[in-house]
């Protein structure tokens, strides 16, 4: 099955380190090579190019995401010189040996929604169709037309990119699951209601879980290989949701230097072996191209040989 990862050096994680982690499922890696300043222009960050040659070394395709990492400002600017920026991002491709761009662009609204499609089709138009261009989409569960989720016409998308990548992770905005399997159903529902082609989508999953403090409404992101340890050194238990599909642990944290939270109750939901394969199964029901995750490093690195290897 297709599977590709986004990497995001800001974790301050080696990118050569966790692809080796993969054992050779992965076949697309998007790190964060492309950013956008202030005047819509691309800006290259930590783009190597002795790190490319290796990621080809281990038969990876490397495709960069362009992000503006849910700055409006800098999202608009972007579409506003799109001519210009999408030119730079052919440019880059040819120059680095890149195997094209996955565009990653969040937080605008159905104000943008034409402007953001041509983009994307200006950024295919200039680039060789052996190269991919994908886009990473918002889950749309419920058809909502306005603000973030109004940005993505996913079928005029889907007519110039290789596949779109379902953003499937931060369904609550309070104490809940991350992904729940009905969520991700409904999400991949409406995106092939939406006249695709099943082998354009690619099902986004989190590495990562959400942690929020007990009558707080804001929440923290743990990523998933510090999740057993953090429970375990707080005593805290962990159970299954069933309806959900997705585990959560309760504990509590009192005075501790060694973590990033600060004291209190805290509930946690995230994704383990369970949880993923659940997931997993929608893809197989509906015949989608594959899994794509955010972000490589945050997993615990045997769901690669135990939930991946061999789907």
């Amino acid at each position: 099955m297709f599977q590709m990862s986004y990497f995001y050096s800001g974790l301050g994680y080696d990118i050569i380190q966790h692809v080796d982690q993969t054992n050779g499922v992965l076949k697309v890696v998007s790190p964060d090579f492309f950013y956008i300043r202030k005047n819509g222009s691309l800006l290259l960050r930590s783009a190597n190019p002795d790190v490319i040659k290796a990621l080809h070394r281990r038969k990876l395709k490397v495709v960069p995401f362009l992000s503006n990492h849910w700055n409006q400002d800098l999202g608009r600017v972007a579409l506003k010189k799109r001519v210009v920026l999408a030119k730079q991002i052919s440019n880059a491709i040819e120059e680095l040996n890149l195997d094209g761009v996955n565009i990653d662009i969040e937080n605008l609204t159905e104000k943008d929604r034409q402007a953001f499609t041509d983009f994307v089709r200006l950024v295919r138009k200039g680039i060789p169709r052996h190269k991919e261009v994908s886009v990473a989409v918002a889950a749309n569960p419920f058809g909502w037309t306005k603000g973030w989720h109004g940005l993505y016409d996913y079928e005029n998308l889907a007519k110039h990119a290789d596949y779109l990548m379902i953003m499937a992770y931060d369904e609550s905005r309070l104490a809940g699951p991350t992904a729940s399997v009905g969520w991700v159903e409904k999400s991949i529902q409406y995106a092939l209601a939406q006249k695709i082609s099943p082998k354009k989508l690619v099902l986004g999953l989190p590495f990562y879980g959400r942690c929020w403090m007990q009558d707080k409404s804001n929440s923290q992101a743990i990523s998933l290989y510090l999740v057993n340890s953090l429970v375990k050194r707080h005593n805290g238990t962990i159970i299954f949701d069933i309806k959900s599909q997705s585990p959560k642990a309760v504990f509590t944290i009192k005075h501790d230097k060694k973590d990033l939270l600060p004291s209190g109750t805290y509930t946690l939901w995230f994704e383990n072996e369970q949880s993923l394969r659940a997931k997993i199964k929608l893809v197989q029901k509906y015949n989608l191209k594959g899994l794509g995750s955010w972000s490589l490093g945050q997993e615990d690195s045997s769901v690669w040989n135990r939930v991946f290897k061999n789907i």
